[in-house]
């Protein structure tokens, strides 16, 4: 069986997005949490506490993710986690984005292995529970995961999961599965490919070069392209009247939890971001999110739904 982890995206995967994901489709390991930030004299957003509530995250297992390199800080959100029944946590060096990276936070700390380094030798003896780490292959060159492994080799970690990308590409180009394989044997902690995995055959191939099928991946844009591949990936076939069921059943769901949480004003925009990714799933991707992005009310928003599910 394929363990498969949900990567956590901004704006996306959400407390609400998670527990109906879970509930129409099922089929993953782990779902982690978009990152908590945390800095000296600021406080984390109340939003993202509330993300992250227990009450918000029934029935699914879930990974909270911590962006910082304060030290303090760290070790008290962690234990906060901790009370609430959470048994890990996961410490985002990862973020590619200027104004994360910038302020030496997420992908930005792949500059400074030295810091990360010194960090973890007072982090993990100071938290209770397992720590995991999301990283880049590096922020420049591809070739800096070797001094990154060198320095996670020093250190106790649950496991790392690899981006394999740089943070300079962003989500750019596509990511290159043969410079994680290089370190592989490499690392004493067990490592989780995490890149461009969007359907079966970018798995069959991701196993070609890593010369074995991998039991654990992550995966984040391909299950908000297709909510059914963590299933699919373990030999799940589906009618395709079935799944335009699940996928209706699926939208009118989030919709209405949506319309509970949120002021109507920002209903129509945040149903225009899930699409982004849902339009996928039709015939014509580009006509169908178009379709979505020029409805201007809600009642226009709905007329076009109905016309895609035909």
């Amino acid at each position: 069986m394929i363990k498969v982890l949900f990567a956590p995206l901004q704006g996306y995967t959400d407390a609400i997005y998670r527990r109906l994901h879970n509930k129409h489709f099922g089929g993953i390991n782990k779902y982690y949490a978009p990152y908590l930030r945390f800095e000296p004299n600021k406080d984390p957003k109340n939003s993202v506490i509330n993300d992250l509530l227990p009450d918000n995250n029934k029935k699914i297992d879930l990974i909270p993710q911590l962006l910082g390199k304060d030290l303090g800080l760290f070790i008290k959100h962690t234990k906060k986690l901790q009370e609430q029944g959470y048994t890990s946590v996961n410490w985002n060096l990862a973020c590619p984005y200027p104004m994360v990276y910038k302020r030496g936070f997420g992908s930005g700390l792949l500059k400074s292995p030295e810091i990360i380094n010194e960090l973890l030798s007072e982090i993990i003896p100071n938290i209770e529970i397992p720590l995991s780490i999301k990283c880049r292959l590096g922020f420049d060159s591809k070739n800096e995961i070797n001094e990154l492994i060198n320095i996670f080799n020093n250190h106790e970690l649950q496991e790392i999961i690899i981006h394999a990308r740089t943070a300079k590409q962003m989500y750019k180009g596509s990511a290159s599965p043969k410079y994680f394989n290089s370190v592989l044997s490499k690392s004493k902690n067990k490592l989780i490919y995490n890149g461009d995995i969007n359907n079966i055959a970018d798995y069959d191939k991701l196993s070609e070069i890593l010369g074995h099928k991998p039991n654990k991946i992550m995966i984040g844009r391909g299950l908000l392209q297709n909510p059914f591949l963590a299933n699919e990936l373990n030999g799940i076939q589906y009618e395709a009247e079935h799944k335009l069921k699940t996928l209706r059943e699926f939208h009118d769901d989030i919709l209405y939890h949506y319309n509970e949480k949120l002021e109507k004003s920002h209903i129509l925009k945040k149903m225009q971001t899930f699409w982004e990714y849902f339009s996928y799933n039709f015939e014509n991707q580009p006509k169908v999110y178009k379709k979505i992005k020029k409805a201007v009310n809600m009642q226009k928003y709905e007329e076009k739904v109905l016309e895609i599910f035909g």
